[in-house]
């Protein structure tokens, strides 16, 4: 009987359990990050797969990093209206007062580049920033979005003329009042192997200016290829604010090596950390 039982209860551990458990390399390289001494916060988190804002204030809890939620904004995704970002805020905050004080950051994710000219004033003075990535460029021949992480290895293109369309598609959404740009430098697949040729330091350069002219924080995102070291370091040497976020599928945690990495490899300090003025 007792055999029975032993499996049993650790069976329903793991069951009831899994976001407490599992990952526990990840939230132990997340934890030796907080040990750095920096005012680190992830500003990625989405509320999706599992993932909610009490387990986001919970994480902050068990590593020591401050957690910045939010939802993507924009027609066909979550927060497809403003009543749609209303109750996303009104219940994150909800969450977040019930100790008394603001911990959780609330955030959103911008998808359509007309984003400012839809969303309600009263509900945009609510947020404490605004994201963006730049893997949503023009639209495809049935005139949807087209979302370039889904566009194949095969796709065929002119590298040099889609890299001077994209160029200026990262120029348009750094004029738009934003806050951090998730992934810069990111290509998609069919590009990707000709990063080092494509990315070249004046368009490098031309990117990073552009962040410091409207303060917008370039993101160190965790399991991501992008940005490459060279970016990373031409960035500080420009005078770049940085940021870091994990963009988490679900709730459970990503590695988050590639944070630890940059911060020792450029010896990032408080100094070079974006902060939202909460």
């Amino acid at each position: 009987m007792q055999y029975i039982k032993l499996p049993l209860i650790f069976c329903l551990f793991f069951l009831f359990s899994p976001f407490l458990l599992a990952q526990t390399d990840s939230f132990e390289i997340m934890k030796s990050c907080a040990a750095l001494n920096l005012d680190l916060v992830d500003y990625h988190i989405h509320l999706r797969g599992g993932m909610t804002a009490e387990k986001a204030l919970d994480r902050w809890m068990k590593t020591g990093i401050r957690s910045g939620v939010l939802e993507n904004f924009g027609r066909d995704w979550p927060l497809c209206n403003n009543e749609k970002l209303r109750e996303f805020i009104d219940h994150a905050e909800k969450v977040d007062f019930q100790n008394g004080t603001k911990e959780l950051l609330i955030g959103i994710q911008v998808n359509d580049r007309d984003w400012f000219k839809v969303i309600d004033l009263k509900q945009y003075r609510r947020l404490d920033y605004i994201l963006a990535d730049t893997m949503i460029m023009g639209t495809d021949s049935k005139g949807n979005p087209e979302k370039l992480w889904l566009l194949p290895k095969e796709y065929s293109v002119d590298a040099e003329l889609w890299m001077q369309r994209y160029m200026e598609h990262n120029l348009q959404i750094l004029d738009e009042p934003i806050d951090i740009l998730a992934n810069p430098t990111y290509l998609p697949a069919f590009v990707a192997e000709k990063y080092d040729i494509l990315w070249t330091e004046a368009r490098m350069r031309q990117i990073i200016q552009k962040a410091i002219d409207h303060n917008i924080a370039l993101e160190i995102q965790a399991e991501s290829e992008f940005p490459k070291p060279r970016f990373v370091e031409l960035a500080l040497e420009m005078g770049a604010k940085l940021s870091f976020g994990t963009n988490n599928f679900d709730d459970h945690l990503k590695n988050c090596s590639s944070w630890k990495k940059n911060i020792q490899l450029f010896n990032i300090q408080n100094g070079n950390l974006w902060k939202t003025s909460f």
